[in-house]
């Protein structure tokens, strides 16, 4: 961390005539004493760094020193920097703010030139998976390191196991993060939803890593085999969930008010949810086994609403 803190500081101090310790340790998110420390680091290792006392004073490198900033175009830079802020938020800490200094530093006219971002990307957490960002940084260290994962699951049907693997790469699909990673205890690759994990410690212990190849991530073979492709009757106002989960091209027919759609689901709880997702907004025309198939599901959901006759009555 350290020496990512010392590569941007110089980054800075070539960009920057002159700069003051109190906008370096700002920047750098760091005390002035840190500056100063990092100043003395850098003049031992012999680069040419100069200090002026007072209040039109600072801290600079020699001229001598300076190099070209020709590696990347000011839309180039404004690009990665976009990538950068998304990472951050997601992560935080010092090291992104690190990275983005030294993206400032090579930009060729100091960012005068450099547009707004036309694109934005929102990654920041809801509430409910802010408890998630503390696990990012400890999957991060345990796949950088290649170290054992052990951690409790809940799966789909609500069945609970323990786990040891060999974690990969992180995964956000529609909202929701998965580790890729080779359980010890299947001897073969899965995906796990993060929501889904519970008690996760990175182990000492470490693995040598397998060839591994990133699973297909649209809902074939992780969510498992079977898919039907159903017919429905939407209300126009949510034909967009279907495109952007499934492309324009399953819209097949439109009116004034509804549209005709195909939408594959797996026939079973899951496949249903994702069909009550719709409300009253949603009709499944066929195929006529999934249509009552559905039917069974949302009556089985109602009879939990139907009076007992063993309930306490209100006083």
């Amino acid at each position: 961390m350290k020496m990512d803190r010392l590569i941007a500081l110089i980054m800075i101090l070539l960009e920057q005539e002159q700069i003051s310790a109190r906008e370096l340790a700002a920047r750098l998110e760091v005390s002035r004493r840190t500056i100063y420390r990092d100043i003395d680091t850098l003049n031992r290792a012999g680069l040419p760094i100069f200090t002026h006392q007072g209040a039109m004073g600072g801290v600079g490198l020699m001229k001598s020193y300076k190099v070209g900033k020709t590696l990347f175009t000011s839309q180039e830079i404004q690009r990665l920097l976009g990538g950068i802020q998304s990472y951050k938020q997601l992560f935080g800490g010092r090291e992104t703010t690190y990275t983005a200094e030294k993206l400032h530093a090579i930009d060729p006219d100091n960012g005068k030139s450099r547009p707004q971002a036309q694109f934005a990307m929102d990654l920041s957490l809801n509430k409910g998976n802010e408890s998630l960002r503390s696990w990012f940084s400890m999957l991060e260290n345990a796949m950088n390191e290649h170290r054992y994962l052990t951690f409790a699951y809940t799966d789909n049907r609500g069945l609970r196991s323990e786990r040891q693997v060999e974690p990969y790469q992180v995964v956000f699909k529609e909202s929701s993060w998965y580790l890729q990673a080779y359980c010890t205890g299947k001897a073969a690759y899965r995906i796990f939803k993060l929501a889904r994990m519970s008690e996760l410690q990175v182990l000492e212990e470490q693995f040598t890593p397998r060839a591994f190849i990133p699973m297909p991530m649209d809902g074939g073979d992780w969510l498992g085999q079977g898919w039907v492709q159903v017919t429905i009757r939407l209300d126009r106002s949510v034909m967009d969930r279907v495109i952007e989960r499934f492309g324009a091209e399953h819209i097949v027919a439109m009116d004034e008010h509804s549209c005709t759609a195909i939408y594959p689901i797996i026939p079973n709880a899951f496949g249903y949810d994702r069909l009550l997702a719709f409300g009253d907004k949603c009709e499944v025309l066929g195929p006529p086994e999934i249509r009552s198939g559905f039917r069974a599901y949302v009556e089985g959901i109602l009879s939990k609403y139907e009076p007992r006759h063993d309930a306490a009555l209100p006083d």
